[in-house]
């Protein structure tokens, strides 16, 4: 059994210091470029993997954090290793 969490935004906020921000920002930036590279739009990939085209938005602009089974999706609609996904390198807050 899986349990997904939605927290609302402003809760999450307070929940994820600058440090992970950055983090789900860097990750955001790489799926954003992967995205573009595969000419692919949110409607476009949400049809290739389980999840929502709003949450690949949100995942985009480090809104929300994203999940292992998530991040396999993405893959998976991307045609490429997980791995991928988290091949960025994060800058961290001055």
């Amino acid at each position: 059994m899986y349990y997904y969490y939605n927290f609302p935004n402003h809760l999450l906020a307070g929940m994820v210091s600058d440090l992970d921000k950055g983090i789900l920002i860097q990750f955001g930036k790489r799926l954003k470029y992967l995205r573009q590279s595969k000419n692919l739009t949110y409607r476009k990939m949400a049809l290739l993997c389980n999840v929502e085209y709003a949450d690949i938005q949100r995942y985009e602009t480090g809104k929300i954090n994203i999940t292992l089974l998530s991040l396999g999706e993405l893959a998976k609609a991307l045609d490429i290793d997980p791995q991928e996904l988290l091949n960025f390198k994060e800058t961290l807050p001055a």
